[in-house]
């Protein structure tokens, strides 16, 4: 995997879109719910909601404090670990930090998290919060965390604004979200627009992986009438694909007889070869693009093309 980077005061919007147009095909709409929360947190007073996890997966976006997502048994903490426990979705996930709003643009640094590492942090490392704080217009007050409350007006406290939940060790929580922040700024800066060509590039190859693997797994030809294996690509691909996503997806597939189609009685497209041909294949992976081997720092100079040796030898060929 290429080292991962941090791109330091930055649109904040602006670059998180064009990150989830990268994998979300459905319901890009949750991320006008991020956008709140994220405008909610520039403007608090308080440091813990300025620094936030984000992810983007093929149906939706989540946003949340870093703070929650390390507390035990809470929404966030749950969220975060179970699009790793629960699905095989493709996620990007980063850390968020809000430094305020410059020329009307909310500004910050992004930086690019390791989901299936992250989610083995938050698990080894979760913080028992045994406590909430319901916070209304006039006061506060604390209550097991296992007591159900829906938000309803206090007759003394008035209107219902929030709730916070508290870790059992405040300290504890203090020194994991420095060491989280002593980790990320290690990170190296990097190229967005490189950055995100490589995220193409791998929401490319995921999606070809994966018809591969189907295809593997299939036991007898499948399509209506019998004479093609097919395997449906997958609608949040399509949702975003381009004609050159789809011509790279197809260049990647290894099966000489693939089309990729539409299918009479079924909706969607799909990757049909025919039944002859073996599907015990990998896929073929491209050489990358100038822009992702800058990205992953591995561009290198190519090596001079001898001129072949031909009987003229005042000719180069």
């Amino acid at each position: 995997m290429s080292k991962l980077s941090k791109f330091e005061d930055v649109d904040v919007f602006a670059y998180l879109e064009a990150i989830m147009k990268q994998n979300t095909g459905f319901f890009q709409s949750d991320f006008e719910i991020d956008k709140a929360i994220i405008q909610k947190a520039t403007a608090s007073p308080n440091r813990e909601d300025k620094t936030l996890l984000w992810l983007a997966r093929p149906s939706g976006t989540h946003c949340f404090r870093e703070r929650d997502v390390f507390l035990k048994d809470t929404a966030p903490h749950n969220t975060w670990r179970f699009h790793h426990e629960q699905t095989r979705d493709r996620i990007l996930a980063y850390a968020v930090e809000l430094t305020g709003i410059v020329d009307g643009k909310i500004k910050g640094s992004l930086y690019e998290l390791d989901y299936a590492q992250h989610y083995e942090r938050v698990k080894e490392k979760e913080l028992p919060a045994d406590t909430v704080r319901l916070i209304y217009e006039h006061g506060e007050r604390e209550q097991p965390a296992a007591y159900r409350f829906d938000g309803s007006t206090d007759p003394q406290l008035g209107k219902f604004e929030r709730f916070e939940t508290l870790p059992n060790d405040p300290e504890a929580l203090q020194q994991l979200l420095q060491e989280e922040k002593r980790s990320r700024d290690k990170l190296t800066t990097g190229n967005f627009t490189e950055h995100i060509a490589v995220l193409q590039d791998g929401r490319i190859e995921a999606e070809a992986r994966h018809i591969v693997a189907q295809m593997k797994q299939l036991y007898a030809p499948n399509s209506p009438n019998k004479t093609h294996f097919m395997v449906e690509v997958s609608p949040a691909f399509m949702m975003i694909a381009s004609s050159k996503d789809t011509e790279q997806l197809a260049a990647m597939l290894p099966y000489k007889t693939l089309a990729l189609s539409t299918v009479k009685d079924h909706h969607g497209v799909y990757a049909q070869i025919s039944k002859d041909e073996s599907r015990d294949k990998d896929i073929r992976k491209p050489r990358p693009s100038i822009r992702a081997q800058l990205a992953a720092g591995t561009k290198k100079a190519a090596p001079k093309k001898a001129a072949a040796k031909t009987k003229h030898h005042d000719m180069e060929v």
